[in-house]
């Protein structure tokens, strides 16, 4: 039998009595065991015993009932207990198990065999118990004191039911203010939701977050599944804001140093080298051939007209004068430009509520550099006749479609080319989303959303 301290609180001498001779006949020590008659014994004991499990009768000399379980309770709160009772009262016995009883005995059906296993599983519950409340002390420890954001997610909401001092922290929040709230209230900006969190044990998205102060934050979520009843994550949350204001700051120096090579260039080209093409064209035109070379001097003339105009159309290219006066005007004279040559017809339609003034805090070059490269491209490669350029305003975002009528293309087998290469690598310095769809023989349309102001969100 294992070695165990017994305290037995019992008002009735000879069942006290009883009691200690079955527990030596189990393999009890005498002093193994201790009796007292009333909570007041039982106050004066605790001073210098402590039991591993009490034998409890609810009726005793200074108090009854459940009373009496939680006075003993309270003097010996880690220890196991078990009731005895020389009533069968199914109540009274539910209701001391629920208050954290071990067990419920009958007075008239203890036997030694019985006791015996008795105080074993009382003991072996206890122990348990008190290795459970340590492991989850320890979890609760790391969880707590993890430098990195965490929390306890439950159900396909997300709601918080546990978060650590990081998190409050990142999110400027107290416990209180962040519990009970779904991970999805401190979205401002972005709508996606995970989907079929039964099916998968780990996700990870980023997300566009709001801190209680109002600043900005970008998080990746990444929350595995645990094995509980109720669906229950934990999840670790990674402040990336700062390496996404790098990564864009690093685009935005990389862009400008392009801008400014490009702009270099284009003055180089129409002060230097189309300049000189003028005049060489000039001096071509006074020179005197005989009759059998006139036509051979048609044809070096339209060649030397084609490569100044060819220089002019790069200059402009590389520096659109019209972007000065703002986006939609550009575009305006875009498609002017492009309707002059015969080749295609460019349609433009802007919605009336929308103005210059919306999209002002939009990396303007980027955006009408998208838009060149795609109708460039549309021009060369699609065959389209058609290309419709529609601008419209809703739900605070600019929505910018690019559609041509032309062959299309099969997304899954083609590679992307330089040009799907660039339009991508400027939408992402001018923190555009977009998509692509093309259909073969139906053509290709690509989709731009821009915001128009962060959107402000309260908790």
């Amino acid at each position: 039998m294992e070695i165990a301290q017994i305290l037995i609180v019992e008002d009735d001498r000879s069942f006290s009595d009883l009691l200690q001779f079955q527990l030596s006949t189990l393999g009890f020590k005498i002093g193994d065991s201790l009796s007292v008659q009333s909570i007041k014994e039982a106050k004066e004991a605790s001073e210098e015993f402590s039991p591993d499990l009490i034998l409890l009768d609810l009726n005793i000399l200074d108090s009854n009932g459940i009373m009496t379980y939680d006075a003993i309770n309270r003097l010996f709160s880690d220890c196991s207990v078990i009731v005895l009772s020389g009533m069968d009262d199914q109540n009274l016995a539910a209701e001391v198990v629920s208050k954290g009883a071990q067990d419920y005995l009958l007075k008239s059906e203890i036997r030694p065999q019985l006791l015996e296993k008795t105080i074993r599983y009382g003991i072996l519950r206890k122990t348990l118990s008190h290795e459970l409340e340590h492991s989850e002390k320890k979890y609760r420890d790391v969880f707590n004191n993890s430098p990195i954001p965490m929390f306890k997610l439950e159900g396909e909401d997300l709601q918080i039911q546990m978060a650590n001092e990081a998190s409050q922290s990142l999110y400027q929040l107290d416990e209180k203010s962040i519990i009970g709230k779904s991970f999805y209230d401190f979205n401002y900006k972005d709508s996606f939701k995970f989907e079929n969190l039964t099916k998968k044990s780990t996700y990870r998205k980023e997300f566009s977050q709001k801190k209680n102060n109002g600043d900005d934050l970008i998080v990746e979520l990444s929350i595995n599944k645990l094995e509980q009843k109720k669906l229950s994550f934990i999840a670790h949350v990674i402040d990336k804001t700062e390496e996404v204001l790098f990564e864009k700051n690093k685009f935005d120096i990389i862009s400008k140093a392009e801008e400014s090579e490009k702009k270099k260039i284009a003055r180089e080209l129409h002060d230097g080298i189309g300049q000189n093409m003028v005049l060489l064209n000039l001096l071509f035109q006074n020179i005197n051939v005989s009759e059998q070379q006139k036509e051979q001097h048609v044809e070096v003339g339209k060649i030397i007209q084609n490569c100044i105009k060819e220089i002019k159309e790069i200059a402009y290219n590389l520096l659109p004068p019209e972007l000065e006066r703002g986006f939609l005007n550009a575009i305006n004279r875009f498609a002017n430009r492009i309707n002059a040559t015969g080749r295609i017809e460019f349609f433009i339609e802007i919605e009336k509520n929308v103005s210059e003034e919306d999209i002002s805090h939009i990396d303007k070059f980027n955006l009408y550099r998208i838009v060149q490269e795609i109708i460039n491209n549309a021009i060369k490669h699609s065959r389209a006749e058609h290309i419709y350029f529609r601008l419209k305003k809703e739900n605070k975002q600019i929505k910018i479609e690019i559609e041509d009528d032309g062959i299309g293309f099969d997304e899954t087998k083609i590679k992307e080319g330089l040009g799907i290469q660039n339009v991508k690598h400027r939408m992402k310095i001018a923190k555009l989303n977009g998509e692509f769809n093309s259909v073969l023989d139906k053509g290709t349309k690509i989709k731009l959303l821009l915001e128009l102001t962060n959107q402000e969100k309260t908790y």
